[in-house]
């Protein structure tokens, strides 16, 4: 697998990004990139996990080893590259989802492309008890929980993250780590620390192909600047690579930013949000359960453009504890009336992005704990040329981390040294 252990300096980035519809300088990042990634020797087991009593496509399901610290959760087609270590054959390939019964696979029984047919769990209506109230109802009295629903003590997480940007499905981007996290209070700004024990690149180097051009005229020209400036006798500083330009990295990249996805506490989404309840309309769905616990399960969908977005997703809600236990949400993101312009200056043209993502937890001794984020971004660019032929590019942002290891009871700091 080549994981290597990390360096003491390692750092995160301290951008904010909440949620992926917030954060619209990603797009402009990600046309102006140059980054280098790496492709690794490996097993990549591929699949599709539907719904067994429609055959229908079931996205956000999860899907990992069970006794290895690496998973991921299935797009928004029900599809899934589980990205496998080569000495790693004897293991148990656990696939599960809220709402459905779970399916375990020998490893070493499975070959790509895998098919997982999930079965509904069926609820008895008669034990899930309705209330006369509207769907925003039970959403303010779930954020009105929120201290009694989550973990107020201290807690540590072992976790598997990973992360990649593709061009025209070619990786320009790929990291992936298992970190060890300590949370001295989820319920306030204090800051979390984490600790990276293995870390890893892709092996594939890719070049940003987009604006190449462009690109080589601006070196050609650094170049010129600093030969001038080596005759004149001047010292000329040591440029790292990329370190002119935005790195999506920046943005992207390390537990905490996913982790900022599960703050219900200080960055919820707008659906949750009382005063924006007359942007959004709700309705309920089919119940549904995860470890017996009924679910009720609220749809919501934005009335028209909400902070750049067209959003619509499900909100999940323990009847019993009215905590939150899963968000689904997709859309797209509209680019801004005044970035328009400067695109079109710049001869750029960018399509609506398209966005999916997701958070569940997982309940430990009545209280809800942060167990898988995932976001994607998808978006097409387009630079117009008068006497060339346009460059044409498919951006793919994909950002993933699932918690495996929880500890509740002894929970200890990260030594300020790591």
């Amino acid at each position: 697998m080549n994981f290597f252990i990390a360096s003491p300096d390692f750092t995160f980035s301290n951008a904010r990004m909440a949620r992926i519809p917030r954060v619209f300088s990603l797009l402009i990042i990600a046309l102006f990139i140059s980054l280098q990634a790496t492709a690794q020797s490996e097993r990549i087991l591929s699949g599709q996990v539907t719904d067994a009593s429609n055959g229908e496509a079931i996205p956000f399901a999860t899907v990992t080893l069970k006794s290895s610290l690496i998973g991921t959760i299935t797009n928004e087609f029900g599809k899934f590259d589980l990205h496998i270590p080569a000495e790693i054959t004897e293991d148990q390939l656990i696939v599960t989802l809220i709402g459905f019964q779970y399916k375990e696979f020998p490893l070493s029984s499975l070959t790509s492309p895998v098919s997982v047919k999930l079965s509904p769990v069926a609820i008895d209506m008669k034990e899930v008890l309705i209330k006369p109230q509207p769907p925003t109802y039970y959403i303010t009295l779930a954020m009105r929980s929120l201290k009694s629903n989550y973990p107020s003590k201290p807690f540590e997480t072992q976790s598997y993250y990973r992360e990649n940007i593709k061009e025209n499905e070619n990786y320009l981007r790929g990291h992936e780590g298992v970190f060890k996290s300590y949370y001295p209070a989820f319920q306030d700004s204090s800051k979390n620390q984490h600790k990276l024990i293995l870390f890893r690149k892709a092996e594939t180097i890719s070049e940003l192909a987009f604006m190449k051009k462009e690109r080589l005229k601006d070196e050609a020209k650094e170049k010129k600047k600093e030969a001038k400036a080596i005759k004149k006798g001047k010292a000329v500083p040591k440029k790292e690579v990329g370190e002119d330009s935005l790195k999506i990295g920046e943005v992207f990249g390390g537990p905490d930013n996913l982790l900022k996805m599960a703050d219900l506490f200080r960055g919820a989404d707008n659906f949750l949000d009382t005063t924006q309840f007359k942007n959004y309309t709700y309705s309920f769905a089919k119940s549904s359960s995860f470890n017996n616990a009924a679910l009720m399960v609220i749809q919501f969908k934005s009335r028209g453009k909400v902070d750049h977005t067209r959003e619509e997703g499900k909100i999940y809600i323990d009847i019993a504890t009215n905590a939150i236990v899963k968000i689904e949400s997709h859309g797209t993101y509209v680019i801004p009336t005044l970035v328009r312009p400067v695109l079109f200056v710049m001869g750029i043209g960018v399509e609506n992005p398209k966005f999916v993502s997701s958070l569940e937890f997982q309940e430990i001794n009545n209280l809800w704990y942060p167990k898988n984020m995932q976001y994607n971004l998808d978006m097409n660019v387009e630079k117009k040329r008068m006497f060339a032929a346009n460059d044409n590019s498919n951006f793919k942002i994909f950002g993933f981390l699932t918690v495996n290891k929880l500890n509740t009871t002894s929970a200890t700091p990260v030594e300020a040294s790591k």
